[in-house]
């Protein structure tokens, strides 16, 4: 993929910018420019879309970043799995429409509790 379709800089934009104002691109007879609440709902299209979303309130969100599990600290954990069970997992999210993550957390929380549970501890 050509690397100027992806580049986000402002040195990019302000590049785009200069080559707009001296004539030396132009949109085609095809392009249309959008303003006021046309646009707004262009870019909120655009936006859900983009984070593969079907509410803007969905978008603004995973726009923005993940939200905290909790008011708890969060902590982060590493592990090595065999890459066939790593494998099954991810296909199972993509399944679930849920993260690697979620099912790791549901699964140590569904272990913890039946292994307590067996051993007579509150979960």
């Amino acid at each position: 993929m050509d690397d100027e379709l992806i580049d986000t800089s402002d040195e990019y934009y302000e590049r785009l910018d200069a080559l707009y104002t001296s004539g030396a691109i132009r949109p085609d007879e095809n392009s249309r420019i959008y303003r006021g609440e046309e646009a707004v709902a262009i870019g909120r299209q655009h936006l859900m879309w983009a984070t593969n979303t079907t509410t803007i309130e969905d978008a603004v969100a995973v726009a923005l970043g993940r939200p905290r599990l909790s008011a708890e600290p969060n902590e982060t954990i590493r592990t090595r799995v065999p890459k066939p069970l790593l494998t099954e997992v991810r296909s199972l999210a993509r399944t679930r429409q849920t993260t690697v993550s979620q099912i790791v957390r549901e699964a140590m929380r569904e272990y913890v509790q039946r292994f307590a549970t067996a051993a007579g501890e509150p979960a």
